[in-house]
């Protein structure tokens, strides 16, 4: 099946600015923004922390940020969630355990990206209570290639049933 998507950010960082710190001590590494990326099989994207990890790409959905700044009723810097895609057009908690190709890029869908008390400190209080359940997906490339923003086709085998907006409702992971 294909979903039409629309890639928007990428982000890398190559150190940690939330995970393994004292807590709410904020760290200084930067957040780099990219037009493009290079996967390689297995890994994550080349230069950011979790490029060795057991999950090393993160998505997270514009329409659940998009809901989190309405719930708050102002704008938050999209790179303080810290996930290196920043995708619209697909519910990510449906490609949970799927694999799934964007591109040239085949990956799979490994866990939910929990999202961390961090949020809390570095956008807003409530913060972690709106991504929970929807702070994205950990998934890794089992086929390397290259990504760029803009519109795609999200090529799935497995029918999804979820509409995208369903990603705003605060829900429980499937």
């Amino acid at each position: 099946m294909d979903y039409p998507i629309t890639l928007h950010h990428f982000f890398t960082s190559p150190k940690h600015n939330y995970f393994t710190r004292p807590k709410f001590e904020v760290g200084e590494a930067p957040t780099v923004t990219h037009t493009t990326l290079s996967f390689e099989e297995g890994r994550g994207v080349k230069g950011d922390r979790f490029e060795e990890s057991l999950y090393p790409v993160t998505f997270f959905s514009l329409e659940v940020a998009e809901a989190i700044e309405t719930a708050f009723d102002h704008s938050i810097d999209i790179k303080l969630y810290r996930r290196n895609i920043i995708i619209s057009g697909i519910n990510l908690c449906e490609l949970i355990g799927k694999q799934f190709t964007i591109g040239e890029v085949v990956f799979e869908g490994m866990a939910h990206c929990n999202p961390c008390t961090w949020m809390d400190a570095v956008i807003e209080k409530g913060t972690y209570r709106q991504m929970k359940g929807r702070g994205g997906l950990r998934a890794k490339a089992i086929k390397g290639g290259c990504l760029k923003l803009g519109g795609e086709i999200l090529v799935s085998e497995t029918v999804l049933r979820k509409e995208p907006a369903e990603a705003m409702i605060l829900s429980r992971l499937p």
